[in-house]
């Protein structure tokens, strides 16, 4: 199982949010570029990027610490944004992501970015209360659409990767939705790589997750204080 440390950005900075509210959010550490050699240096064989600034503004913002990032680590880095169009995610490879990933909103040009860069350049991030995905619209009856639904409606546009983000665990450290990686595993693991982002801090997460099948871990916030290493991480889901 893979572990990949995540690198909140927003105004520059390294943060954490708390049940992803911007307005529950805490920062880190003032230089992304040192904390990614920080985690590289610690083991990481690849790493998560995410533009929280592009959530405001819809569009791939972190355009220069990106290739800043890039030019100071050699291991791979998976760049998340609210990524408006294949132009977008373009400027992001030029600068030196090796994957992009989307979020739920975006369904009408998921399909378009797997025929233009393939399938194994883009990743789909489920952002998830519980079982409903957040950003996505409503049901009929009024209600979210369930994440395995829409994980579903993902197979036919070519995704092999997910991203499972429960808004409910992230930041906490308490543990991940188990139950919904589980459900996610079952109706869709055989089609689908997942991912598990939110909530994880103790190797007996890790090692829950490995066991449901999940194919790797996102893990900020408990990487930033200390609590876990990304060594005693890689260490956990060791065979």
């Amino acid at each position: 199982m893979e572990i990949i440390p995540a690198i909140y950005v927003m105004n520059g900075e390294c943060v954490a949010l708390y049940k992803g509210s911007y307005e529950q959010k805490s920062t880190y550490f003032k230089s992304p570029v040192e904390m990614a050699q920080y985690f590289e240096r610690g083991g990481a064989q690849k790493l998560h990027i995410v533009d929280l600034n592009s959530r405001q503004e819809n569009r791939f913002v972190q355009h220069g610490i990106i290739k800043n990032i890039s030019g100071a680590v050699k291991i791979p880095l998976q760049v998340e944004a609210s990524f408006s169009s294949p132009e977008d995610m373009k400027i992001a490879f030029e600068r030196g992501a090796s994957k992009v990933v989307l979020r739920p909103f975006v369904l009408n040009i998921i399909g378009e970015a797997v025929k233009t860069f393939g399938a194994e350049k883009v990743i789909v991030e489920i952002q998830a209360k519980g079982p409903g995905v957040v950003g996505d619209g409503k049901t009929s009856d009024g209600e979210p659409i369930d994440v395995v639904d829409f994980a579903e409606k993902l197979i036919p546009l070519g995704v092999k990767e997910i991203v499972y983000k429960d808004e409910r665990s992230e930041g906490t450290l308490i543990h991940p939705n188990y139950d919904e990686v589980d459900r996610l595993f079952l109706i869709t693991g055989k089609d689908l790589k997942i991912y598990v982002s939110g909530g994880i801090s103790e190797p007996k997460h890790l090692q829950l997750l490995k066991k449901i099948g999940a194919t790797g871990a996102i893990i900020g916030k408990a990487f930033y204080e200390r609590i876990l290493s990304v060594q005693q991480a890689l260490d956990a889901v060791a065979d």
